[in-house]
C-alpha cells in the first residue's frame, strides 16, 4: 500500500512538472496534481456508487454476490478509458458530448463484461438492467458532485 501510495504521489508530481514545463504560469505546477486527485476521487466515487447499486440490484433479482466481482472488474477497466476519452475529445468539442458518448460506450462494455463473465448465473437483459442503473446512478452522483462544486473549480 505504501507503494502504491508514493507511486501515485511520484505521478501526480511528473504531471506537474509536465504542465509546468507547458505553461509559463508556476501555478501549473499543482495543476496536475489537482487533476489526478480529482479523478482518483471519482474512480473511488463511481466504484462504491456502482457496487452499491450492483449489491442492491442482485439482492432484490436474488441473483448470486459473485456477480459484484465483474462488475468491479468491469470498473477497473471502464472509469479510467472513460476519462482518458473524455478528456481528449473535450479538446475539440464541447466537454457534455464526450461524457453522454463516453456513458453510453460505458454502458454498453460493462453490460457485455458482466454478462459475458456470468453467463450462467445471469440473462442478459440483468446484465443490461444492472448496467444501466450502475451508470445512471453513478452519472446522477457525479453531477451532483459537479454542480455542488462547480464554483470552486
Amino acid at each position: 500500500m505504501k507503494k502504491l501510495l508514493i507511486l501515485v504521489l511520484l505521478l501526480a508530481c511528473l504531471t506537474g512538472i509536465v504542465y509546468a514545463d507547458i505553461s509559463p504560469f508556476p501555478v501549473m505546477l499543482f495543476a496536475g496534481v489537482a487533476f489526478l486527485v480529482v479523478l482518483l476521487l471519482a474512480f473511488v466515487g463511481t466504484v462504491a456508487v456502482e457496487l452499491v447499486t450492483s449489491l442492491l440490484y442482485l439482492h432484490f433479482r436474488k441473483l448470486s454476490k459473485w456477480i459484484l466481482l465483474s462488475a468491479i472488474l468491469s470498473n477497473i477497466i471502464s472509469v479510467p478509458l472513460f476519462w482518458i476519452f473524455v478528456v481528449i475529445v473535450s479538446w475539440y468539442v464541447d466537454y457534455w458530448i464526450p461524457v453522454a458518448v463516453g456513458e453510453i460506450m460505458v454502458f454498453a462494455f460493462e453490460a457485455t463484461v458482466i454478462f459475458l463473465l456470468n453467463r450462467k448465473r445471469m440473462k442478459l437483459n440483468d446484465a443490461v438492467a444492472m448496467s444501466l442503473i450502475n451508470n445512471l446512478a453513478s452519472f446522477l452522483v457525479g453531477l451532483g458532485f459537479f454542480l455542488l462544486f462547480r464554483t470552486a473549480l
